[in-house]
């Protein structure tokens, strides 16, 4: 068998490309990011902010740990690590071998731009005479045949489209670097790698082939995508929501649902849509107040965490909805009005005039999907995106291969970062014995005596003319010179450039140089550049700087030159007095206790456990009841062709036989010291207490099920939940019906519990589905608010109305009544089809209970951790860091996290395990160089430092009372700094003396 090796190959570099790359990187593995593209982001870059917190954030998917070994920037702008290799413009061609050694073909598609000499000057897309419909912007504005995709990124290094360049040599004539070259060729590459995950994102359905909504041919219809644009502050109009046939403010606003999706082409739902028309009806709103904003919708599928009340919030800012799904859209040719015309569920007409309209467009598959499927030897389903497992969505057809995100099925962004990290974790297993095979070394700096002189060396870059046109670079040098310390001064024409920077090095060693700045362009990826020139030399990160003299002074002061030279000085001269003052910053760091902990031995605790242990970890699983399996024990029948049952006896023989999982049945946790690395808990099993040391601590204490008050529960046995159902459907303990109703939304999507439970409506359709199965000519109601049949789950909501089960909507206000009869239960509600109440007279009544949280609050104290207004573990972020808690080295899986599938429990609890990985995989764990300190001598232990951190990596000596840092802990935020009372929190690297020096320098 063929050695396996410690590379994984990522394919698309959208969010869950990066975070299934970042997630590998962190564990110790080599990963290869390739995209079709020549940027990052995919389309989650065409979108300023995301549901349910309005915000971006994106950033929150960089690693805490080992910062200052990768970028710590924005992401939309770049990706640095030293483990992971982006490969833009590249595409799979071949691919053989075997899961854990395969030999990968790559063709890389030339930019006809040098990357390691393009500057982003701009000077060629100024010449170039060709202009075609920028892809990025949706065609509403147009880009050269020369461009960048994103305009935000770094560095920014242009690409010519092959397809619309006339090779008219423009752009090669005024490129001051010679970095265009438009004879290039394409590159092969071959990989050795031992697994690969497929995070290829979707295309938007085209909404010119549903040609009754207008789409292509009236300029006031879009695509939620459009809008996204319309709204981005970097976008077509800059931010400013305007009609594109006329340039007005759009007074009345229409969004219409399922454009592509939910028919009969496409018998799935989207998943991500109705949240998006949500967002962007609000910021339509919040952008003016006095817009009447509606939203056409068959079904509002707010099913995730925190999305229904973000549904209450938009119905509460105003936003109107329309059940109905909206048959036809034609334009006023005068006015460029749009009528909707549309029928309502009573069959009324509807017919009302918009000034713009959205479309909510279908996720479809990438179209490169059906290609790459051939090369890696997978399977696709009927849609067209690539076949996962029950119970295991991250795994394909073919051992080896993985997949996350909407390649598998449309999914939003919190889904695919944790399908993302899912995969990751199966790849991890896989490749487990060759983990750190491949992964760099960093190497040590050279000793700097602090006692040494600070002689410091300045290069400025002339950027062409982008800096030397506004700033009088000659009299900076001849300025700079004059400074303190100040040995050596050069200016360049580019200072990024290889033949420059092998001249910094030379220069260095000759003037003996141990402090450099580098008066030059934004950080981002210049920042790595020149960290890796001043690591050649043996320079610390601590010693040399990056000032920005082209954003921060030559783009902002343009129209004065004296003033842009006189703040290049100043500035120049702060820094300087920085270096001369600076102390070699180590890197904290702590050693790691390679052990974990899951507490809860429901299904997520099992294979969360189980996921470690197979990459090698040491695991102790608590349980406080004497049998493991949670709820899934309950679990009879879902959706698709798994078996609950023999699915989770299997997850349980497993844990039984592996030697790394020791468990711990009928045992609780009572009190938990330390941090992220090394946790020390206490757990008492009878009278027995013993201490546990472990790395990482992961939460699976699962939920309960909502026990009716409501509806009669519990004064006959004719009414039950969808539990006891199954266990009847399951048992063959049924007997025959006539009739059965079932209410969905008991105790959710209410006034006291204002979320949706997620799962009731896939539970209640496969029961109903069982009965018909069992006995067709059993009548099956089933009374609903919204069906929440996500994804392919779509489709067996048409298989149920196909069998002839009837779905009824109800409004919570006009909640169904029950009475109990001698032979039949009664059920009343509205109808909202025909005019008057229905009745029906069931043998049956079966609730769609929903899940509540166990008992969070007391395990939330004692880990110092957050809920959420509904009682659940609060993660750091929805999207971006959905299973880690606000404790680093505390993560949260399952239904303690928030209610959810059984599928989509597993995934999360892989997802887990692979965060946890993260930390468990280093030696050490490390922080960045600029972390707070305590003066004692100052520190009164008032505590105010403590409650403020926002990374919880202050605390008290009780015996010396005074404040304390956990510097592993520590990301320099500053806030100790700005609130200590009497000045006893400082920042490493900034000492007073420094500081006071920097400010007299800029005065």
């Amino acid at each position: 068998m063929p050695e396996k090796v410690g590379a994984v190959l990522v394919v698309g570099a959208g969010v869950g490309g990066i975070r299934a790359a970042l997630d590998l990187a962190e564990s110790g593995f080599r990963v290869y990011l390739v995209d079709r593209s020549p940027g990052i982001g995919g389309t989650l870059s065409q979108m300023d902010e995301w549901f349910p917190d309005d915000h971006c954030e994106l950033c929150k998917l960089l690693p805490v740990f080992s910062r200052d070994e990768c970028s710590q920037f924005c992401l939309r702008r770049d990706l640095a690590h030293p483990n992971i290799e982006l490969i833009p413009n590249a595409r799979m061609e071949k691919m053989e071998g075997e899961a854990g050694n395969f030999e990968v073909s790559l063709k890389i598609e030339s930019r006809w731009v040098q990357p390691d000499r393009c500057t982003g000057c701009g000077l060629c897309v100024e010449v170039c005479p060709v202009e075609v419909p920028d892809e990025f912007n949706e065609g509403l504005q147009n880009r050269k045949a020369v461009y960048v995709r994103n305009p935000q990124a770094i560095p920014n290094v242009y690409t010519i489209d092959r397809e619309h360049c006339t090779k008219c040599d423009q752009c090669v004539e005024v490129c001051p670097t010679g970095a265009i070259d438009l004879s290039l060729l394409d590159e092969s590459r071959e990989l050795a790698v031992g697994a690969v995950i497929v995070s290829t994102g979707f295309e938007e359905f085209d909404a010119v082939q549903m040609g009754q909504y207008g789409f292509g041919r009236y300029p006031n219809v879009l695509t939620n995508i459009h809008l996204e644009r319309l709204l981005a502050s970097g976008g077509s109009s800059g931010g400013k929501l305007v009609r594109p046939s006329d340039g007005k403010s759009p007074q009345k606003v229409a969004f219409l649902q399922c454009i592509g999706s939910r028919d009969m082409k496409r018998n799935y739902c989207s998943s991500a849509c109705c949240m998006y028309a949500l967002k962007e009806a609000m910021l339509v709103k919040e952008q003016n107040p006095e817009a009447e904003v509606t939203i056409f919708y068959m079904d509002m599928r707010a099913f995730g965490k925190g999305y229904h009340r973000y549904y209450l919030k938009a119905r509460d800012l105003g936003v109107n909805f329309v059940r109905c799904r909206a048959s036809t859209v034609r334009e006023n040719p005068k006015t460029k009005g749009l009528l909707v015309l549309a029928c309502a569920e009573d069959g009324s007409s509807i017919s009302s005039e918009f000034d713009l309209i959205v479309l909510s467009v279908a996720q479809c598959p990438s179209p490169y999907i059906g290609e790459l499927s051939q090369v890696l030897g997978v399977g696709v389903n009927k849609w067209g995106f690539l076949q996962s497992q029950d119970f295991w969505q991250a795994r394909t057809t073919r051992d080896g291969i993985y997949v996350c995100g909407s390649a598998a099925a449309p999914a939003d962004i919190s889904e695919t970062v944790i399908q993302a990290s899912a995969a990751a974790c199966q790849a991890s297993i896989l490749l487990s014995s060759v983990r750190n095979q491949l992964v760099g070394k960093k190497g040590k700096p050279q000793e700097i005596s602090l006692d040494e002189e600070a002689k410091v060396a300045i290069f400025v870059c002339r950027c062409g003319e982008e800096i030397a046109s506004v700033v009088d670079i000659e009299q900076v040098v001849t300025f700079a010179k004059t400074l303190p310390s100040v040995v050596y001064v050069e200016d360049t024409p580019y200072l990024c450039l290889p033949e420059n920077l092998d001249k910094v090095k030379q220069a260095m060693a000759e003037s003996g140089a141990n402090r450099v700045i580098f008066a030059a362009c934004a950080p981002y990826h210049y920042q790595r550049l020149f960290d890796e020139t001043m690591q050649e030399v043996g320079l610390d990160l601590s010693l040399w700087q990056l000032v920005n003299f082209r954003e921060q002074i030559a783009w902002v002061h343009k129209g004065s030159k004296s003033l842009a030279t006189e703040k290049a000085q100043r500035i120049l001269a702060m820094a300087v007095e920085q270096l001369r003052e600076q102390e070699l910053l180590s890197v904290p760091s702590a050693l790691v206790n390679h052990q974990g902990l899951v507490i809860g031995g429901g299904i997520s605790g099992l294979i969360a456990a189980l996921c470690l242990a197979e990459q090698g970890f040491e695991v102790r699983l608590v349980e406080s009841s004497a049998e493991l399996g949670g709820h899934a024990r309950e679990v009879y029948y879902c959706l698709g062709n798994g078996n609950p049952q023999a699915f989770l006896n299997s997850t349980y023989e497993r844990v039984k036989a592996n030697p790394r999982i020791r468990l711990h049945l009928e045992t609780e946790v009572i009190e938990m010291t330390g941090h992220a690395g090394n946790f020390q808990t206490k757990v008492k099993t009878g009278e027995e207490v013993i201490s546990i040391e472990h790395g990482v601590l992961i939460i699976a204490t699962g939920a309960k099920d909502y026990q009716p008050s409501e509806y009669l529960y519990g004064q006959d046995d004719r009414i039950i939940t969808q539990k006891e159902l199954q266990k009847r459907l399951a048992g063959g303990t049924l007997g025959q019906l006539s009739t059965v109703v079932m209410i969905q939304c008991v105790g959710s999507r209410d006034s006291d519990r204002p979320y949706c439970s997620r799962a009731c409506c896939s539970e209640a359709i496969v029961n109903a589905l069982k009965i018909k199965e069992q006995s067709p000519e059993t009548q099956v109601f089933i009374l609903y608010q919204d069906i929440m049949t996500y994804g392919f789950r779509e489709e067996y909501y048409t298989q149920a109305r196909e069998a002839g089960i009837l779905f009824i909507g109800y409004e919570l206000d006009a909640k169904p009544e029950v009475t109990i009869g001698d032979k039949v239960i009664v059920v009343q509600a509205d109808d909202p089809v025909l005019p008057g109440r229905l009745e029906i007279e069931a043998d049956l009544l079966v609730l769609s209970t929903g899940i509540i949280p166990g008992n969070n609050k007391e395990l939330a104290e004692l880990f110092s951790l957050d809920l959420t207004e509904d009682g659940f573990f609060r993660e750091v972020d929805t999207k971006f860091r959905p299973v880690d808690s606000i404790i680093d080295g505390i993560f949260v899986c399952g239904l303690a996290n928030a209610p959810r599938c059984l599928d989509e429990e597993v995934t999360q609890a892989q997802a887990t395990a692979q965060r946890a990985a993260t930390v468990l995989a280093k030696e050490r764990l490390e922080s960045g160089r600029v972390v707070s300190e305590v003066n004692v001598r100052k520190c009164t232990g008032c505590e105010l430092c403590v409650t403020v951190c926002p990374y919880n990596a202050r605390k008290i000596d009780e015996e010396r009372k005074v404040a304390v840092v956990e510097e592993t802990l520590c990301q320099g935020c500053g806030v100790c700094v700005a609130l200590c009372p009497n000045g006893a929190a400082k920042l490493r690297g900034l000492k007073e003396k420094q500081v006071f020096s920097m400010i007299e320098a800029a005065l």
